[in-house]
């Protein structure tokens, strides 16, 4: 009978549960450095924050950091020396993975005058060539990322798209930069060219993403979904003005798939500069969007979540606190 004492026990035992998830922390920032003001001197002070900035997050050791977009001023050259050397040079002070999504400064905008005139088309094909070209992240330690061109034959020219799972969530990055995501202005001035072409393609890119990734979150069994990209599709919402027509589809199908999803969904996105926290689609209340600080406010967003917990979400917010900006509509 001695052999079968352990098999009995076994039965008689109750089991061991399973090990509990642990939360994961990552960091997320954008809207820095702006050096379009002050001179040179004023450039190196924000410059030495952003650095500044770095280390703080460095310290805070996230499991990866997210930037979401504009790397300069919009008054600032849209030069090779600015929006690629300048960016690599300081995202290489990020000691684990960082991923980026381009925002409106750094090439929808670069046709202005302000900005040196360039073409925002050739400007973002040099972005992509230089910050998107490798099927992993940028910083230190690059992690491996699913990029939209390599996995989508018909958006090859999308591969600042990407997708990744940590922990049991599942992240995406979206295209969408402010400036109404360089939708067409119906022939007023102030349609940056090659628009017309440019904003349909990618907007339809951007929408297939999304149901894509949430279609690989539902059939992985994830236990949340995290969206980044540069725009606040919803300044209009809050401020009672400003351009909203190159944002509606994706507000639409956000909204939509993190309804039809049903778990926890977590929009991060920069543009405004200040902090904020809302749920902003009644129709589904398990969105919440975070806007991190920015220009002015030179500090980032560490995200904790817990998926399984009542309240999924914990932020804390890093870097010089000297500079902190309040909710405003400018």
């Amino acid at each position: 009978m001695r052999l079968f004492i352990p098999l009995l026990l076994s039965l008689l035992l109750p089991a061991a549960a399973p090990a509990a998830a642990e939360p994961l922390r990552f960091a997320a920032f954008g809207d820095m450095p702006y050096c379009n003001r002050g001179g040179a001197e004023a450039c190196a002070a924000e410059l030495a924050r952003v650095e500044q900035l770095t280390e703080a997050i460095n310290a805070a050791r996230p499991a990866f950091s997210i930037f979401l977009g504009d790397t300069k001023a919009g008054g600032e050259a849209c030069s090779d020396a600015i929006i690629l050397d300048r960016t690599a040079a300081w995202f290489n002070r990020i000691r684990g993975p960082l991923v980026y999504t381009p925002g409106d400064n750094e090439w929808t905008d670069c046709w202005q005058p302000r900005a040196g005139g360039f073409d925002p088309v050739e400007r973002l094909g040099l972005l992509r060539a230089r910050f998107f070209s490798a099927p992993v992240s940028l910083g230190q330690a690059p992690m491996p990322l699913r990029r939209q061109s390599d996995l989508d034959p018909g958006f090859r020219a999308y591969p600042e798209n990407a997708r990744w799972e940590r922990d049991g969530i599942t992240f995406l990055t979206l295209h969408v930069p402010g400036s109404d995501n360089n939708r067409p202005q119906d022939g007023r001035p102030g349609t940056p060219p090659g628009a017309a072409q440019e904003y349909p393609a990618r907007n339809a890119a951007n929408l297939a993403w999304l149901r894509q990734g949430f279609a690989a979150a539902r059939a992985s069994g994830s236990r949340a979904v995290v969206v980044a990209m540069q725009a606040d599709m919803y300044f209009r919402d809050r401020c009672g003005r400003g351009a909203v027509a190159g944002h509606v589809d994706t507000r639409n199908a956000l909204a939509a798939a993190a309804r039809d999803f049903g778990r926890p969904v977590l929009l991060l996105h920069g543009d405004g500069h200040f902090w904020l926290r809302d749920n902003p689609m009644p129709e589904a209340p398990n969105l919440t969007r975070v806007m991190v600080p920015g220009d002015g406010d030179t500090r980032a967003v560490v995200v904790t979540i817990d998926p399984a917990a009542s309240e999924p979400y914990r932020f804390e917010i890093v870097g010089p606190a000297d500079r902190i900006a309040a909710p405003g509509c400018d």
